[in-house]
């Protein structure tokens, strides 16, 4: 008779509780949530139609069922399958049953639609393919893993101080604490009244230099906090409170987009969960539920008192159908884009690649893809997506898709099984940087990119600023 040890008990139990988390997670995302969009029916479709924008959902469903009874954290691959699944997945499906969709598909026949499906399933099998792949194989001597640490608690507190400082400064340009507790309108014309003629990038990296690094040293912060192994004085405790504050007046939900909300929320609540599995499944479930029920209804601080128009949703369908998941739709209109004027190859891409070069000493610079796709369409709303599938295809077409999917797949991989060996690793501070990457994900994948990459680049410095590699160290086993 074989006796098991609490220990293993308890690790037996979470084991097989795993797979069963997964498979109600697939059967609720992948059959329940579907046969209720499929019966809220509004318009004819044909079977056809349903179950090729179908895939898209059964695909995310399958994947995120896996995330689930993984026995290690994916927290990149976890939100890539979330934005996945919502946005063009859900929503698109949503779209077809209803006979609703968003302003935007004016520019959309049945031909782009079905485009739109097809390329966005063949960007999740190069992911997939990519992120399953072994490109290399591991040394057989197996040497230690080579782990970020933070340089210094010295090195946090000036760079606190700094982002303290930094986030003052942009304060007080917009125009006081109170503008971030206006609408997300208001918010925006103050910003733009910084510098009018510097252009979307440049002034999102005057935002993101006032925003990120706050949010950075405070999320270092955390982990000095739970590890222990610094010590925690009082001017570090101050620093803290001071962090916190600035955190909830340049970084709240009322004058920030929703989709840099979740990218705070992801880059503050993985470095609280950790190695937690359960807490993980937890994030994992709760956002997909909330990105389908929630997300679509905190944009009631998008404009001005007075001038927002008033909800009127006749489901939850509807409301996802109609409101604020465009993505599929910018993908099929940036396909009926490149039918008039064909790709850009790579010309479209210098702008994220040069996006510090402000437009005044480059005129010629490209707009945002989702800018010049809304030209395109002439909408008179300008500020609109451009998902990564669209900013590939524009660029290289059906190459650029399979490229960029690859790339980020391999990308995914490798960051998911860095932050996996340095939880286990003591005293590494890696499984920062991927937490904060893994939430700003939400904004890379949703576009354009052109607009991301200032707050992209303040996240990069600070946690070069901030961490150092150095030896690292293998894990004892215990029997």
């Amino acid at each position: 008779m074989t006796t098991l040890l609490p220990d293993q008990t308890g690790v037996d139990r979470r084991s097989s509780a795993r797979p069963a988390a997964a498979i109600a997670a697939f059967l609720v995302f992948g059959v329940v949530l579907p046969l209720l969009i499929r019966g809220s029916s509004a318009v004819f479709y044909t079977d056809t139609d349903f179950f090729i924008r179908y895939a898209v959902v059964l695909y995310a469903s399958v994947k995120l069922a896996l995330v689930l009874s993984q026995r290690d954290i994916r927290p990149v691959s976890g939100v890539f399958w979330i934005f996945v699944y919502t946005c063009m997945g859900v929503a698109p499906l949503a779209q077809l049953t209803t006979g609703r969709s968003t302003p935007l598909a004016i520019q959309v026949d049945d031909w782009m639609l079905t485009e739109a499906t097809l390329l966005t399933l063949l960007g999740l099998v190069c992911f997939d393919v990519a992120y399953h792949s072994r490109l290399r194989r591991p040394p057989a001597n197996n040497p230690p893993r080579r782990v970020l640490r933070l340089r210094s608690i010295k090195v946090l507190r000036i760079f606190s101080l700094a982002a303290l400082a930094a986030a003052l400064i942009y304060i007080t340009q917009v125009g006081g604490p109170a503008v971030f507790f206006l609408s997300r309108e208001e918010a925006g014309d103050a910003l733009e009244a910084i510098n009018p003629d510097s252009g979307q990038a440049i002034r999102a990296t005057i935002s993101g230099a006032g925003s990120v690094a706050v949010l950075c040293a405070l999320i270092f912060y955390i982990h000095v906090v739970r590890a222990r192994e610094h010590a925690v004085a009082i001017p570090d405790m101050a620093l803290m409170a001071a962090l916190v504050v600035m955190n909830v007046v340049v970084n709240n939900p009322i004058s920030n987009s929703r989709y840099w909300t979740l990218a705070v929320l992801f880059g503050l609540v993985l470095p609280l969960i950790r190695g937690r599995r359960g807490l993980f499944n937890l994030a994992i479930i709760g956002g997909t539920f909330a990105s389908i029920f929630i997300f679509p209804l905190s944009d009631i601080t998008r404009r001005a008192n007075g001038t927002q128009a008033p909800l009127q949703v006749d489901s939850v369908w509807t409301m996802i159908a109609t409101k604020d998941y465009d993505q599929f739709t910018m993908l099929a209109n940036t396909v009926g884009y490149t039918a008039d004027h064909g790709f850009s190859w790579g010309m479209q891409a210098l702008g994220p690649l040069l996006f510090w070069v402000p437009r005044v000493g480059w005129p010629d610079k490209p707009y945002d893809t989702g800018v010049e796709v809304g030209i395109w369409m002439n909408n008179a709303n300008l500020n609109l997506s451009a998902p990564l599938w669209a900013e590939a295809w524009i660029n290289f077409g059906l190459v650029g898709v399979m490229l960029v999917f690859i790339g980020l797949g391999v990308l995914a991989h490798r960051l998911d099984t860095g932050y996996r060996a340095d939880v286990l690793g003591m005293g590494s501070v890696g499984y920062l940087g991927i937490s904060i990457f893994a939430g700003y994900l939400f904004i890379l994948m949703r576009g354009s990119l052109l607009q991301s990459m200032g707050r992209l680049m303040i996240l990069a410095v600070a946690i070069l600023i901030l961490t150092t590699a150095a030896g690292g160290r293998r894990k004892r086993r215990t029997p």
